[in-house]
């Protein structure tokens, strides 16, 4: 989107290039003509825009556009946090030629995805939760996408998918899931959890469903992580 004055018999100027973490392009005349209106700036992308947990800062094509032409841009990204979930404000500002500033905003969303969870953990396991023994236990999350990844050891054969939700990921949930059937009987499986906000440990409450002859067992579970060992796609 480009806004141009009739008066200005001149060509606009695209100018592209690369400052730091930015890339900007600019649009501008003259600076020998009247103008009291503020820099316009648009943005190439979403908004917000979601990253993952550990990402640093660095935003896509950013626009300015203004009658007498830009003199400086700056932006402040005191508020962005790459090493906790959130939603976090990046305010750009544009000075032209005449003085006028004019200001705009994008918002980042720093998340949890399948990748940040991929690899092996060592924690807890207690069954029946949560009044049972708890033991050592680590599982391999294998198989990660974007808001998903695969518990590889609950139950040997059957790799559970655990669904990433909520704007930044942090809240687990398993769906339900047929892990068995015969001809009498059915097991499903399903559960929630929480990651931290750091990303560095998750809990998953779980409830196995077990239908045979019309009866029905259940046992629940709880898996809680906090060491993050080794990041692969290998099945342990």
């Amino acid at each position: 989107m480009i806004r141009k004055n009739p008066k200005v018999m001149k060509r606009f100027l695209n100018i592209l290039f690369l400052i730091g973490t930015i890339t900007l392009v600019f649009n501008g005349c003259s600076p020998d003509v009247d103008d009291s209106d503020a820099p316009e700036i648009y943005f190439d992308g979403g908004n917000p825009m979601y990253v993952k947990l550990h990402t640093p800062y660095k935003d896509s094509l950013v626009y300015f556009d203004d009658v007498s032409g830009i003199e400086s841009v700056w932006n402040d990204t005191t508020s962005y946090d790459p090493s906790h979930i959130g939603r976090y404000k990046v305010l750009y500002y544009a000075r032209d030629a005449k003085g006028n500033v004019g200001s705009a905003s994008r918002d980042f969303v720093v998340r949890i995805e399948g990748s940040t969870l991929k690899g092996r953990w060592n924690g807890t396991h207690t069954t029946p939760w949560p009044s049972g023994t708890v033991v050592d236990y680590y599982d391999s999350l294998v198989e990660p996408a974007t808001l998903t990844v695969y518990l590889s050891r609950l139950i040997p054969g059957s790799p559970v998918k655990v669904e990433l939700k909520g704007l930044t990921g942090d809240t687990l949930y398993i769906p339900s899931q047929v892990l068995s059937f015969t001809d009498s009987s059915q097991t499903l499986i399903s559960g929630s959890g929480k990651v931290s906000s750091d990303g560095t440990a998750f809990h998953i409450d779980y409830l196995l469903l077990t239908v045979h002859n019309l009866l029905t067992d259940t046992v629940n579970g709880r898996l809680v992580f906090s060491e993050h060992v080794v990041v692969n796609d290998t099945i342990n």
